[in-house]
């Protein structure tokens, strides 16, 4: 992560004139609240977060607060070049989109489903696992719902799953991408505490499990809750669903691909073995770009479009993740050039309660109402979480804490784009498929907020 600058107060604004610090932090708080506001509207975050940032650096500069204009500027080109998080994260979206495009995923997802066929019981538990273990291969919520809710949703209706349950399902297991150590929060994270990607995703994996289990027994026990309050289960709900994409489920793979099933979790699988010594300690970008090439050959009649594919991943990580880095940056330059990061570093260290409270329920909230907490996520991990250590916290306790509730929360919106993919898939509206996931959602992240803080 970028070194931020240190705000420098002239000796006349540190002596004579203490009013224009106190106006600042107050403006500071202001406009950060008008941010957040902003953002719950779903006003284009980048631009929010751009705007408020050099608004802030503006005040900064005319109260005397030196190097804010080439700092804010310093700050948002820095991000774009990171050389540390650029390239792992693109790798990552890129191998991604390879694996959407082989159908490796597909295959992976019909390996995964073909049992809970003949497990009815299993079949709710089931589901979320899968959307969850795949959701840390395809990364992109909406990409992984479409892929797995296309082969399960039909599935669940057809053994007498409400449908409702069933979009749920697939709805809960979409934050199972925390998991993946290449992930664009974990890489970030990592900087952070000086630590690998693998190593954040290792300090939070027993809690992540704990996390995802109380979520499964609460959807189970929701469910039923529901259907005997008076929700007709059984053959009514094998009628065919209103599914986004419904070639996607004639298309779905009769015979299954074991290699192109294997193919997604291999990068893991060799970081893995790279971390015990039997593989070259390769960096995680490594083994992201050399799977991808490896799924690229399994068609070789396809492989121009298939790099194609790859490179549009890399590009649409770019835009949607490097570039929402990149501003909340200018928005976290801005919060420490008016001394508001330290003010609020102040009031935590006074209440270690309202650092784990900021941490797990402020992304989530913001997620839980606009859709999206990554805006939310990136900003209190850049301003806050590299001083969790004077808060009495691990950094990579505080920072997973902060972009896992993102993530989480974002289960928990109608207004997600994921939640109005599943909820189309199911033939429901968005507002009934919330209605089962809030609980078991709000659950998961109490447990990461007192276990992992």
């Amino acid at each position: 992560m970028l070194r931020l600058y240190q705000t420098k107060y002239p000796r006349h604004i540190a002596g004579d004139h203490i009013f224009r610090r106190y106006f600042m932090v107050w403006a500071g708080a202001l406009i950060v609240l008008i941010t957040f506001a902003a953002i719950l509207k779903n006003l284009e975050a980048r631009m929010v977060l751009i705007l408020s940032g050099a608004a802030m650096a503006l005040i900064a500069g005319i109260a005397g607060v030196e190097g804010c204009f080439d700092g804010a500027m310093q700050a948002f080109i820095s991000q774009l070049i990171n050389e540390s998080l650029v390239p792992t994260i693109c790798a990552c979206m890129g191998f991604s989109a390879v694996m959407e495009y082989t159908k490796c995923s597909s295959n992976l997802v019909y390996l995964l489903t073909r049992p809970l066929q003949k497990v009815r019981f299993a079949v709710v538990p089931g589901a979320i696992l899968i959307t969850w273990l795949i959701n840390i291969v395809v990364m992109s919520a909406a990409g992984c719902a479409a892929t797995v809710g296309t082969l399960l949703v039909p599935m669940m209706l057809g053994l007498g799953v409400h449908p409702a349950t069933a979009a749920a399902c697939i709805l809960i297991g979409t934050w199972g991408n925390v998991m993946n150590p290449g992930q664009s929060f974990n890489v970030q994270v990592g900087e952070l505490a000086s630590m690998t990607g693998l190593e954040v995703v290792s300090s939070f994996t027993v809690v992540a499990v704990i996390a995802l289990a109380a979520s499964i027994v609460l959807l189970t026990v929701i469910d039923i809750t529901m259907v005997k309050k008076g929700n007709k289960q059984g053959a009514a709900y094998a009628a065919e669903p209103e599914c986004a994409d419904r070639e996607a489920v004639k298309s779905a793979p009769v015979k299954i691909n074991y290699f192109k099933a294997l193919i997604p979790a291999t990068p893991i699988i060799f970081l893995l073995l790279g971390n015990a010594g039997v593989l070259p300690n390769f960096d995680i970008t490594v083994w992201m770009l050399s799977c991808s090439v490896l799924g690229l050959l399994l068609d070789v009649r396809h492989v121009q479009d298939g790099v194609k594919q790859f490179f549009n991943g890399v590009g649409n990580s770019y835009r949607d993740i490097i570039t929402l880095m990149a501003a909340a940056s200018v928005f976290t330059f801005g919060m420490n050039a008016v001394g508001l990061t330290g003010a609020l570093v102040d009031v935590m260290k006074n209440s270690t309660a309202i650092a784990r409270l900021g941490a797990g329920f402020g992304p989530f909230i913001i997620a839980a109402l606009s859709g999206s907490g990554n805006a939310a996520a990136i900003a209190f991990n850049t301003s806050i979480t590299p001083h969790a250590a004077d808060l009495g916290y691990a950094v990579e306790a505080m920072g997973s804490v902060a972009q896992i509730a993102a993530a989480i929360g974002r289960s928990a919106s109608p207004v997600a784009g994921v939640t109005i993919i599943c909820a189309k898939m199911a033939g429901v509206s968005p507002m009934d498929v919330v209605k089962r996931s809030i609980l078991p959602m709000l659950a998961a992240v109490l447990i990461f907020m007192f276990m992992l803080m």
